[in-house]
């Protein structure tokens, strides 16, 4: 029988929606799929040729629970060069990026302890929080996805442990200001909280540019950053990111990971070497990404059936439109059109009636995808 903590997890809606995809693709059916959030580029060659060059001289084995000691240098040397981190070698774990926030969780909550989730949030947080034992406490963003600050004021109590966040923002690309996440830090050190900064697509800004909390002096000992290496050299399949924050939160994390993965691939840490020196690669598809941003949101635009925030980062848009719930249009859109999307129900609240789009994909599938989707909402006035 499944442990009952287990009956509150929902199985990843993104997830869900591309394996029925691929099955009626295996059936012949044509999709156009702007559901799961990686990038469609291959692994850079350079990086690949790394890994192998390493694997075939032996790299092929356990190591430190923490990750290779020079790789910890060279995210040590990043940290403090791109997002003005002072992060030790000493307390970097090099880990599976989603992983880290599950780990960085697990290690500061007791249970039924509440984590702030400002909407719409990354599909996972939510199951994560309730994994690591704690209660999740979603509230709501204004028109322009901002927090508000009065709303989580009135939430926060003695339980309140934690705010996650991602920034950019999936699902709707925004890109959060350094007055903004200046503000965010001012709620958290006057709370008393921790922050669990996701900047997994701080390489995918297209207007603005990054800022990183732990960068703020007095947020050190309250912030852990977590990134990695999927989303900005389309390695995803390699499983492989890094955390850094309070000491005491790092030791804990590397306890729970000894006792779980053991430790991130070799294979990967060595391939991440190659990646955090191959700067031109992250910037190349960046500008692909612009690209793509830029035309499906002329497309959706000129289609004038969907309300539509023009994203200033990562590779999603998440435009709103009347009608039904998303889950029953994204079950239509695959059924009737062969569009696979991802119902912004799943990212909270506040996500319903918006639909999750993503531009990782050719510009032949954004152009003809568009066009059934405008076509779908044609068809229900």
């Amino acid at each position: 029988m499944v442990s009952s903590r287990l009956s509150a997890i929902s199985e990843s809606k993104t997830v869900a929606s591309s394996n029925k995809a691929a099955e009626m693709a295996r059936n012949g059916k044509k999709i156009y799929n702007f559901g799961i959030g990686e990038p469609d580029f291959t692994t850079p060659e350079n990086i690949i040729d790394a890994g192998f060059q390493w694997a075939k001289k032996g790299k092929t084995h356990y190591t430190s629970s923490m990750g290779i000691p020079e790789l910890r240098e060279a995210i040590s040397a990043k940290f403090k060069k791109f997002n003005g981190i002072q992060a030790d070698p000493k307390n970097i774990l090099v880990t599976p990026t989603k992983f880290s926030i599950n780990l960085a969780l697990m290690s500061i909550l007791e249970f039924g302890d509440e984590v702030i989730l400002p909407e719409p949030y990354y599909v996972s947080y939510p199951d994560i929080v309730r994994l690591a034992g704690g209660k999740v406490i979603p509230i709501g963003t204004d028109e322009n996805y901002d927090f508000d600050f009065d709303a989580m004021g009135k939430v926060v109590n003695p339980r309140t442990r934690a705010i996650v966040f991602s920034n950019p923002t999936n699902p709707t690309g925004k890109v959060y200001t350094e007055k903004m996440i200046r503000e965010l830090s001012d709620f958290v050190l006057e709370n008393n909280l921790y922050l669990v900064s996701d900047e997994i697509y701080e390489d995918i800004i297209f207007e603005g540019r990054p800022f990183s909390p732990a960068s703020i002096p007095d947020m050190k000992d309250h912030t852990i950053t977590v990134s990695g290496f999927s989303k900005s050299h389309a390695m995803t399949g390699w499983r492989i990111g890094y955390m850094t924050g309070p000491a005491d939160i790092i030791q804990a994390s590397n306890k729970i990971q000894q006792q779980t993965i053991t430790c991130a691939a070799s294979i990967s840490q060595y391939a991440a070497l190659e990646a955090l020196v191959d700067e031109k690669s992250p910037a190349v598809m960046r500008e692909k990404f612009r690209e793509r941003r830029d035309l499906i949101y002329k497309l959706i635009t000129e289609g004038g059936q969907l309300e539509v925030r023009k994203p200033e980062g990562a590779f999603y848009i998440f435009p709103g439109y009347e009608g039904k719930d998303s889950e029953t249009v994204s079950s239509h859109l695959l059924d009737e059109e062969g569009v696979v999307v991802t119902p912004g129900s799943a990212f909270g609240e506040q996500g319903e009636k918006h639909l999750r789009i993503s531009f990782a994909t050719s510009d032949e599938t954004i152009r003809e995808g568009v066009e059934r989707i405008n076509s779908y909402f044609r068809k229900q006035k």
